[in-house]
């Protein structure tokens, strides 16, 4: 469940990482994001999940949206969880852009076909939390 740092860039003195972990919950690799504000290097900070709509991943908010001048000024870490598991096969799922890769709507499926990866709540509400704090120790 460990997660491996893919890119680091400092914003507005915090730290914004993009992580990928092996996920149990969507039994993929899953991509996230996280900033760290820089009042994190001294205390424990107060953590927002920002949850992305349907055709996003977890690098549209922070690439788009200018969130970082008010996470550092508010001292909040704030994670970035893509909307779907990417890279697994399943017969459909490209097929359409409000179904499948990108539109997970963060939901745990129940059809045989879904269920095996698509576990977002799951995947957001437990293992998520779980993978931020391992990585973030103390943060």
């Amino acid at each position: 469940m460990a997660a491996t740092v893919k890119s680091s860039v400092k914003v507005f003195g915090g730290l914004l990482q993009r992580l990928t972990h092996r996920s149990s919950a969507c039994a993929c690799d899953m991509t996230f994001a996280v900033y760290m504000p820089p009042q994190a290097a001294a205390a424990p900070v107060p953590v927002v999940y920002w949850l992305s709509g349907l055709t996003c991943t977890d690098e549209n908010f922070h690439q788009k949206s200018g969130f970082a001048r008010a996470a550092s000024q508010l001292g909040l870490c704030v994670v970035m969880p893509d909307t779907s598991p990417r890279g697994v096969q399943i017969d459909g799922a490209d097929d359409s852009y409000d179904f499948g890769s990108g539109a997970g709507f963060y939901v745990d499926a129940t059809q045989p076909k879904w269920r095996d990866h698509y576990q977002m709540y799951s995947y957001v509400k437990a293992e998520l939390p779980e993978v931020v704090a391992a990585a973030y120790p103390g943060k």
